[in-house]
């Protein structure tokens, strides 16, 4: 079975280069600020890391496998707090000891 093919950041700038795009057009095209994608292909921005990946056709997870943890992007979850991913309201209160005004 053939190891996938790993990406370091200079492996990803030349793709982006090559498919005649830049950092900057990248995350400007995505309503992100100018500098995004140059934090995200050093580890610094998760939105602008997602934004190269969708630019250039590769799966985030294969091109930053080591770069950001896996968390609620990738879980579904809105936090890794346990707490926070429940409701907030207490249960109602179904034996009648609560009236109904």
């Amino acid at each position: 079975m053939k190891e996938a093919n790993k990406w370091d950041r200079a492996g990803i700038l030349a793709e982006v280069r090559r498919q005649g795009k830049t950092l900057t057009g990248i995350a400007r095209d995505n309503d992100l600020y100018s500098s995004a994608c140059r934090q995200g292909i050093i580890g610094a921005s998760r939105r602008g890391a997602e934004a190269i990946a969708k630019a250039i056709g590769v799966p985030f997870r294969e091109l930053f496998p080591d770069s950001y943890s896996q968390g609620r992007h990738d879980e579904g979850k809105t936090s890794s707090n346990k707490s926070c991913n429940t409701s907030a309201k207490a249960p109602a209160i179904s034996d009648g000891s609560r009236s109904a005004a």
